[in-house]
């Protein structure tokens, strides 16, 4: 199976909001709704040989707000069941490390069952308050730090990876 990752268009909206845990999706903004305008990056993945969209995230800019730096929010990845194990989520979180290389990317929520999950992709725990480092409470954030790019090809390769999973 091949997954390609591209840019969600106004097209994908429809799709989006049947394909989600509760969101709605719009192409402008919208109370209450997760927009393509608003997004830093709407990103599908999908297998190009079959047509098949499989599924997609949304993160969001957090500009910073006096001392604190600003992050980049990831707010919507969720892969269904007949898509795990075939690389999904690993390709849709590694085209966003890609395009933010030099940016922290915090989950807005994360599901505790997938703590190794996410792990297994980058992100760490940060301990919310009064919580001991180790712990994995309910209260901190999984985070994935900057990192500095390693050379001007992978800051700006194309946005489209195509990832051949099979066998894997």
């Amino acid at each position: 199976m091949k997954i390609r990752v591209r840019d969600a268009h106004p097209a994908d909206v429809k799709w989006m909001s049947k394909n989600t845990e509760g969101w709605t999706v719009t192409v402008e903004k919208q109370e209450g709704a997760a927009s393509l305008a608003e997004a830093l990056h709407a990103l599908i993945a999908e297998d190009p040989d079959q047509g098949v969209r499989m599924r997609w995230l949304h993160s969001s800019l957090q500009r910073a707000v006096g001392d604190e730096p600003g992050y980049v929010r990831l707010y919507e990845l969720y892969v269904p069941p007949e898509f795990r194990r075939m690389g999904v989520a690993r390709a849709l979180v590694d085209e966003l490390f890609v395009r933010v290389p030099d940016q922290e990317i915090v989950l807005s929520a994360w599901d505790r069952e997938l703590y190794e999950v996410w792990l297994k992709l980058g992100f760490s725990y940060v301990p919310g308050f009064g919580e001991v480092s180790g712990e994995c409470g309910y209260y901190g954030d999984m985070v994935r730090p900057p990192v500095k790019a390693t050379s001007s090809r992978s800051r700006h390769r194309p946005p489209a990876l195509i990832a051949d999973r099979q066998g894997r």
